[in-house]
C-alpha cells in the first residue's frame, strides 16, 4: 500500500497512522518530488512538474519491483493517486480532501495560492528561528489551518512541518507559475475509489474547491471534526478508514 503526502508534507505525516493498521497492510511512504529530501524538480515551471512526480512515484515503485498496489493520498497526493491509478498502479485508490477539484484561475484557486504564499513566507521565518517553536501558542497558530485540534500535535511534528513548508520546491514552483501549479483533470475511475472530505478542513471547504469531481461519481464521505491533514488529527481513525476501503476493493476483486 503506498501513501502519499500532501503540498508541503512529508511521509512523516503518516507515521502514526501505520501504527494503527492491521499487520497484513505493509505501506510504503515516499516522498513526492520537489519535497524536503526527495528528488529535486526541473527548473523549469511548467505543467511538467506534476508529471515529474508521478514519473519520481513509479520509478520508486519499478525499484521495489510493485507494480500495482493500494493508493492512499491526502491533498495534492490524492490528485496523484487518482493519476496513478489512471497509469495503471492502482488497485484501489483513497482520497483524503484531494487537491485538483478547483477551477484553474479562478477566485478560490488566487485565495489557495495566497494562503500558501503566507504561509511559506512564515514557515521560512520560523525555520529561522525555531526556538519561538517552542511556545504552545505559537505551535498553535502555525497547524489551526490544517488540523481541528492543533494542541494534540506533538511539537516535534510542529517543526518537521515548519521545515518542510519553508523548504518545499514544489511549492515554490507552484507559487511562480500557474503552469507549475496545473493537476491535469481526471476524466475517470481507473480503480475503486473513495474520497473522504474531512468536516473541519479550512484548506478545502468549500464547494468550488471540489466540484471538480463530481462527474466521476465516487463513493464519497465526510470525516467530521477533523482537519485538513486528518492523519494529525485522528490516526486511528484514517487507520480505519485504510483498511476499510482496502477491505472493500480487495471483496470487490474477488466477487468479479
Amino acid at each position: 500500500m503506498l501513501l502519499l503526502h500532501g503540498m508541503g508534507c512529508g511521509p512523516w505525516v503518516w507515521d502514526s497512522v501505520e501504527e494503527h493498521l492491521p499487520a497484513h497492510l505493509v505501506a510504503v511512504a515516499v516522498t513526492i518530488a520537489g519535497h524536503r529530501g526527495g528528488t529535486p524538480l526541473a527548473a523549469a515551471a511548467d505543467r511538467r512538474a506534476s508529471e515529474q512526480m508521478l514519473d519520481d512515484i513509479e520509478a520508486a515503485l519499478d525499484q521495489r519491483g510493485i507494480a500495482r498496489l493500494h493508493v492512499v493520498g491526502n491533498s495534492l497526493g490524492g490528485w496523484l493517486a487518482l493519476r496513478l491509478a489512471e497509469r495503471g498502479r492502482a488497485l484501489s485508490v483513497l482520497c483524503l480532501a484531494p487537491a485538483g477539484g478547483w477551477q484553474p484561475g479562478s477566485v478560490f484557486e488566487r485565495l489557495l495560492i495566497s494562503r500558501f504564499a503566507l504561509g511559506q513566507q512564515a514557515a521560512r521565518a520560523l525555520a529561522r528561528r525555531p526556538a519561538l517553536l517552542g511556545s504552545p501558542r505559537l505551535r498553535h497558530a502555525v497547524l489551526a489551518p490544517v488540523v481541528a485540534d492543533p494542541d494534540k500535535v506533538p511539537a516535534a511534528d510542529v517543526e518537521r512541518f515548519v521545515r518542510d513548508m519553508a523548504d518545499c520546491q514544489a511549492l515554490r514552483l507552484a507559487l511562480a507559475s500557474p503552469d507549475a501549479r496545473a493537476l491535469a483533470r481526471v476524466d475517470s475511475l481507473a480503480a475503486p475509489t473513495r474520497i473522504a472530505w474531512s468536516g473541519e478542513d479550512r484548506v478545502l471547504s468549500r464547494r468550488r474547491a471540489r466540484h471538480g469531481f463530481d462527474h466521476l461519481r465516487a463513493d464519497e464521505l465526510e470525516l467530521a471534526g477533523l482537519g485538513h491533514l486528518p492523519m494529525l488529527d485522528d490516526p486511528q481513525a484514517v487507520a480505519r478508514l485504510i483498511a476499510d476501503a482496502v477491505a472493500r476493493a480487495e471483496s470487490s476483486r474477488k466477487v468479479s
